[in-house]
């Protein structure tokens, strides 16, 4: 079983605002290798048994992208693909269009991104998202790593944040994308202390020696069980993202440098990530 946690679908070229295309092209990366059609998405997702796909709404940074358009999507492919909704807490309805969301669309979880949304993780607009997923057992997916969006503080991407949320919220299950990058280090604390934390370490491979040492410390601290698979198509692809996984080591090898445990990362690659968050297929 191979669970892809971490796909983005995003078909339509309006939901890539002009100050994020500006963002974008700022740190030479192009806008349209973010848009991808339904055949696209398909092929790209093609290696993984089943993904959860979502968008990401953030009106601060230029995101808008649809969450009906998502839905529709998955609500196609019911077999292979797990909606999650992403609400920006900036619209004086979010609350309610979760809600709606949940009851209507078939969300499993929850997409939030701070550094996108321009929102602290611990500021009270956010406060109701987190009590209705944690009332209604729906995991976050939040994004907590630098990114190419500006004008929103880096510090709203730090995972120490987090570590508050889930002392307040014990119930309620987090993931922090992409190993919360250049943070692994405190990602890596927070998440073996809290049994509500965890990590994705989509868009990573291709980082490879970032991707290594922060692999050795999560060995290390003994909290690899505490990592999920996720590629973030369309950066990049599951199939890519399996082989740059299971190929780490050949980063270090003649170097005499430890390797990481090949085991460990079967288990990532295979962990069934949707089963620990709570969600049923």
């Amino acid at each position: 079983m191979i669970i892809d946690l971490h796909t983005h679908y995003i078909d339509d070229p309006s939901a890539l605002g002009e100050q994020l295309r500006e963002d974008m092209l700022k740190c030479h990366v192009k806008p349209e290798s973010w848009l991808c059609s339904e055949e696209e998405y398909l092929s790209g997702t093609a290696a993984a048994d089943c993904a959860v796909c979502f968008g990401l709404r953030g009106s601060a940074t230029g995101w808008a992208v649809s969450n009906a358009r998502v839905a529709a999507f998955v609500k196609r492919h019911p077999e292979k693909y797990v909606y999650f909704a992403s609400i920006d807490p900036l619209d004086a309805d979010a609350l309610d269009q979760l809600r709606f969301e949940h009851r209507s669309n078939g969300c499993r979880g929850l997409k939030l991104g701070p550094i996108y949304q321009g929102v602290h993780p611990l500021d009270e607009r956010y406060m109701p998202l987190y009590e209705y997923c944690q009332a209604n057992e729906l995991p976050i997916m939040t994004h907590m790593a630098t990114t190419f969006s500006s004008g929103v503080p880096i510090d709203y991407a730090r995972p120490c944040h987090m570590d508050a949320v889930a002392c307040r919220f014990p119930r309620l299950r987090i993931v922090m994308a992409h190993m919360s990058h250049p943070w692994e280090g405190e990602a890596i604390a927070v998440v073996r202390r809290n049994r509500n934390l965890y990590v994705d370490i989509s868009a990573l491979y291709y980082r490879p020696w970032q991707f290594y040492n922060s692999m050795r410390l999560a060995q290390e601290y003994g909290c690899t069980e505490k990592i999920f698979f996720g590629s973030d198509y369309p950066a990049t692809t599951t199939a890519d993202s399996i082989r740059g996984v299971l190929d780490m080591n050949k980063v270090i090898r003649g170097t005499g440098l430890p390797e990481i445990s090949q085991s460990v990362l079967e288990d990532i690659v295979h962990r069934d990530s949707l089963a620990v968050l709570g969600i049923e297929r």
